[in-house]
Parts: C-alpha cells; structure tokens; sequence
C-alpha cells in the first residue's frame, strides 16, 4: 500500500490543528503550509477537504484560524483517510478494468480480489481503533500499543 500526498498531509493538518485547539489557539493557514513545508495553496486545498468531513471549522476575522469541530478523542484515522481517499480497495473497481476487455476476464472466479479487500478491511479495522488524540501521543507510545495492538488481533 502507498501512503498519498493527500493522505499524509491530509493527516499532518489535521495534526496541526489538533495541537494549537488542545491549547485554545487557532491554528492559522500560513502557521500550518509553513510547519509542513508545503504550499498555502496545498494548505487550504487540504483543509477545505478537511472542513468538508466535518473535522475542522474555520472561524472567520482578523485573528480567525482553523480550530477542531470534534474532540480529538472521537475523530478516528479510519473516518480521516476514508474521507481524504476513499477505500483501500474498492471491490467496485474490477469493473474498471485497464485490460483489453471492459471487465476483468476472471470478474466471477477471482481469488485476488479477496485478498485485497482482506488486507483493506484488516488495516481499517486498525485504523478505527485509533484516534487523532492516539497521534497527539509520542510516537513511541504509539508504536509499543500497536504492537500489541496487531499481536493480539492476529
């Protein structure tokens, strides 16, 4: 699986914002493209994404910004990437085939595509059980739970 540029700065913003509402600040539009080294275009592309899945909200005025419309606690990474991306795997997308037919030849016998929506619904699975607050953590607490986290569920 590859991780996206919208997927992963995406994520980032969202981080961005999370730390400056868990201090009572508003996170700024320029504050979060220079954190993360990208474009304000890229910025505000992102977070109207973001605005649009009902994660952020942007308070207008001089001193306006982007703050969390949820606790960090009830914003799960499954929601964020599925609302960023879509699914993993979209079982719809056999019908797309990129072949010389306009449908996958083995559409009625395909053991391949089980295994892709598995793996999808395994790393959604993990994905649900985290949350924007877990992200706010360090990374090695972070890392120390999902290693148990993956050893018990497998």
């Amino acid at each position: 699986m590859k991780i996206t540029a919208q997927e992963e700065y995406g994520l980032r913003c969202l981080l961005q914002v999370a730390q400056l509402t868990m201090k009572d600040e508003l996170a700024s539009l320029e504050g979060i493209a220079n954190a993360e080294h990208i474009t304000p275009d890229y910025a505000a592309k992102l977070l109207s994404t973001l605005r649009q899945g009902d994660f952020i909200e942007s308070v207008r005025g001089k001193s306006g910004g982007y703050k969390l419309k949820r606790a960090p606690e009830n914003i799960s990474l499954d929601d964020v990437i599925r609302h960023l991306s879509g699914e993993l795997f979209e079982s719809q997308s056999c019908q797309q085939f990129s072949g010389n037919d306009s449908n996958c030849i083995h559409i009625s016998c395909c053991s391949i595509r089980s295994v892709w929506l598995s793996i999808s619904q395994i790393l959604f699975n993990i994905l649900k059980q985290l949350t924007l607050k877990d992200l706010l953590n360090k990374e090695d607490v972070l890392t120390k739970y999902l290693r148990k986290e993956l050893v018990i569920s497998i």
